[in-house]
């Protein structure tokens, strides 16, 4: 089941008072902070949490198997695709073209910047504005813009112009792709590549700031808390939702928001399940299915559906089973940090 969730800016806003869950030994809390200032990379074989700033990097390549571009959707990060190849002429943000931002899928085929080339792999020369979004992420404070264009690509190099929309600063870089990693990512504050995801082999799913519509007037966008896996590495996840004919709501007395956590199969699953249950690549497979903000949103009480099992199958071919427990911090009620319980099946 899909949960259509209404967010607004003052879910940030904590609990009063605020009762912490106990956490269950096995359990690990992704700090991102409370305005999902940093993404947690997370690898269950291993039990690490590697957490990177999300402010760090404006643009990202597909290291290898296609030269995919992303704008940072977890800043509200996002691109105008302008239908010229003057660079010079581009000088303000188009009035009458709008914003794409990144989808939680993560598909390489359907990213903010769409195709910038040809059949033949050589570049469309489409000049593009890119929203470098917000600082800190979930804020108001604007990053300001850049404009650019790929001039070209190699088997494991891009390069491309960059400048200011008045033209001043205008930079051409060439851009050294790691095929360790499943994304170069690229910097238009430090003029540099950035450290930001792991070795592709070596994580399975991220807790990260994604860009969705918002509850505000159409056409309007925020920044709030989901779970991609790394499709791009071959992880799969499959769901067990005991609640699936449930319909979701943000009312606090819908069934779906007090049906009881005691009818999670947790307990009981098996890694044959994973089969059963049908595992799917798309990255946002896990997303934002297991939590809901209740009415009135201004009280910030979020509901965590902690009776749905995910089965993760990482690069390795290893299985776990995992379930979000908490989405705010334990010890003092404040966003941004979820808590999951997981344990690999054997």
């Amino acid at each position: 089941m899909t949960l259509t969730l209404m967010v607004w800016a003052s879910c940030s806003k904590n609990d009063t008072p605020y009762t912490p869950p106990a956490l269950a030994e096995g359990t690990k809390v992704a700090g991102m902070g409370a305005s999902y200032d940093s993404t947690v990379f997370v690898d269950l074989s291993t039990g690490t949490l590697t957490a990177v700033s999300a402010v760090s990097w404006d643009i990202a390549i597909q290291s290898t198997g296609g030269k995919a571009l992303i704008s940072n959707g977890a800043r509200k990060g996002g691109v105008y695709r302008i239908a010229s190849t003057n660079f010079d002429s581009v000088t303000a943000v188009p009035a009458t073209v709008k914003i794409n931002y990144e989808p939680g899928t993560l598909d390489t085929t359907a990213t903010s910047f769409g195709a910038w080339a040809g059949a033949t792999g050589a570049s469309l020369q489409l000049v593009y504005v890119i929203d470098l979004g917000r600082n800190p992420p979930s804020s108001a404070v604007a990053s300001g813009y850049k404009k650019m264009r790929v001039e070209s690509a190699t088997a494991g190099t891009i390069t491309i112009r960059y400048a200011n929309l008045d033209g001043s600063g205008n930079t051409v870089k060439t851009i050294t792709l790691d095929a360790a990693k499943n994304f170069t990512y690229f910097s238009f504050t430090t003029g540099n590549v950035t450290s930001v995801e792991p070795d592709k082999s070596k994580w399975d799913f991220m807790c990260a700031g994604i860009t969705v519509a918002g509850g505000g007037p159409p056409g309007s966008y925020v920044v709030t808390m989901g779970v991609q896996h790394n499709r791009l590495a071959g992880v799969k996840v499959a769901t067990d939702n005991p609640g699936s004919s449930l319909t979701a709501s943000d009312d606090p007395a819908a069934a779906i928001n007090v049906y009881p956590s005691s009818n999670s199969r947790y307990a009981t699953i098996t890694k044959a399940d994973y089969t059963t249950l049908g595992p799917v690549a798309s990255a946002d497979a896990i997303g934002r299915s297991w939590w809901q903000i209740l009415q009135p949103h201004s009280s910030g009480n979020y509901k965590v559906y902690d009776w749905k099992t995910f089965l993760v199958q990482d690069p390795d071919g290893r299985v776990f089973k995992l379930k979000f427990t908490a989405f705010k911090n334990v010890a003092t009620g404040t966003v941004g940090y979820p808590a999951f319980e997981y344990k690999e099946l054997q």
